[in-house]
């Protein structure tokens, strides 16, 4: 498991506020932050730059004491350039083993960085990648969303369709429950209805109980360890929707999907399942690219 992670901020009231909220990150075994920002000065006037560097800093120096304060060790860089390719250059570059970014807020210096950014980051990554959601509360206050008092890892809900990719992103799973942190761990199997009917409809039954054994192997891998409880379920439907419902009735605290080349889990992510549960899973969602 890593023990050092990118956290990808900007100087938005709303990056301050998922910063502040990093301290879950030790149930990861995240011991080292490189706080990271990458300004794209295209986007500001020249006369703007003094205004925009002393908040910068400041912003940044706040940041960084609060995840010290956390009790990280903590990096800053600023990196100017396209975010995207920046954060996933870096962490290819120096083998960063996770990356956070947060899902939603905009830039003081132009441009869409917390939601637009994450979303890029998400297609083009090779390192897993933690998205933190944040949205506005009934008082129509942006907060951080989703971050569970039990822990981000207490209960995690892994949707798999038993390709190398989920495998995978399965090995990722078994790295996290080792660290303690997880009590509770759902694996999911959709049916692919797309994939079924009209002319499969027939071996339905017949793929229930292969895929059912296939989940039960899974199962036995977590070994005899009876603090950590392992639910099977195995739905029918369409992949993107069915995970969000199984999320919705559940007290999942995060959803971990695997990802394979540029692709979302062919085999079951077919078209944009990745981009419609990170734009609307209301807890942190981990996607593992396959390496």
């Amino acid at each position: 498991m890593p023990d050092r992670a990118i956290i990808a901020t900007d100087l938005t009231e709303a990056s301050s506020m998922m910063v502040e909220q990093m301290g879950f990150l030790k149930e990861f075994g995240i011991a080292k932050v490189l706080l990271l920002q990458c300004p794209d000065y295209q986007d500001v006037a020249s006369d703007a730059f003094p205004f925009i560097a002393s908040i910068q800093a400041e912003t940044l120096e706040q940041q960084k004491r609060g995840l010290q304060k956390a009790g990280f060790e903590v990096e800053l860089r600023i990196s100017p350039g396209n975010a995207k390719r920046e954060i996933n250059r870096i962490a290819d570059q120096e083998g960063y083993p996770l990356v956070v970014v947060g899902s939603q807020g905009r830039s003081l210096i132009g441009g869409a960085f917390l939601g637009g950014v994450a979303h890029e980051v998400m297609l083009g990554t090779k390192k897993p990648l933690l998205i933190v959601r944040l949205g506005l509360s009934e008082e129509h206050t942006l907060q951080v969303i989703g971050i569970s008092p039990a822990g981000v890892c207490s209960h995690i809900l892994f949707a798999t369709d038993f390709s190398v990719g989920s495998e995978g992103a399965f090995a990722h799973l078994l790295q996290l429950v080792s660290k303690g942190f997880v009590k509770k761990v759902t694996l999911l199997h959709v049916q692919d209805r797309s994939r079924i009917e009209p002319y499969l409809i027939d071996r339905l039954e017949e793929f229930n109980e292969t895929d059912k054994k296939r989940l039960a192997e899974l199962k036995q891998r977590f070994g005899g360890d009876k603090e950590v409880e392992i639910a099977l379920k195995l739905v029918y439907g369409s992949p993107p929707l069915e995970i969000m419902r199984a999320l919705e009735n559940s007290d999942a605290t995060m959803v971990l999907l695997g990802t394979q080349g540029r692709g979302f889990l062919r085999e079951l992510f077919v078209g944009s399942v990745s981009q419609y549960v990170a734009r609307r899973a209301t807890v942190p969602v981990l996607l593992v690219p396959l390496c």
